[in-house]
C-alpha cells in the first residue's frame, strides 16, 4: 500500500511517510499526510497547505499489546491517556 504520492516534473511513490514529508520539505513536490503527523512543519512554516478544501480520509487508531497484559494497570492508563488526547483533538478541517 502506498502512504504517499508526491507529484511535480516526476511522481514518486513510497509507503513510508517520513521519506514522503523529506521529500515535500526539500522541495519535491506536494503531498497529502494527516495534520497530525506534519502540524509541527504546518506551524513553522516550512509546509503550507496548498488545498485547504481538501481533507485526508478518517483513520482508526488501534492500540496492539499482548493479551496477557489487557489489565495490566500501565496498559490501561496509557489507553485511557490516549484516548482522551485524541478526543481533545479538533477534527481535520474543524481548525480555527
Amino acid at each position: 500500500m502506498v502512504s504517499a504520492l508526491i507529484c511535480s516534473a516526476i511522481c514518486s511513490a513510497t509507503n513510508d511517510g517520513e521519506i514522503a514529508v523529506n521529500w515535500a520539505l526539500d522541495g519535491h513536490g506536494i503531498l497529502m499526510r494527516a495534520e497530525w503527523d506534519i502540524e509541527r512543519h504546518l506551524a513553522s512554516g516550512r509546509l503550507v497547505p496548498v488545498l485547504p478544501q481538501c481533507h485526508t480520509p478518517d483513520a482508526d487508531i488501534y492500540a496492539v499489546y499482548p493479551q496477557r497484559h489487557k489489565n495490566a494497570g500501565r496498559v490501561r492508563a496509557f489507553v485511557d491517556f490516549i484516548t482522551r488526547a485524541f478526543e481533545q483533538r479538533p477534527a481535520a478541517g474543524n481548525n480555527p
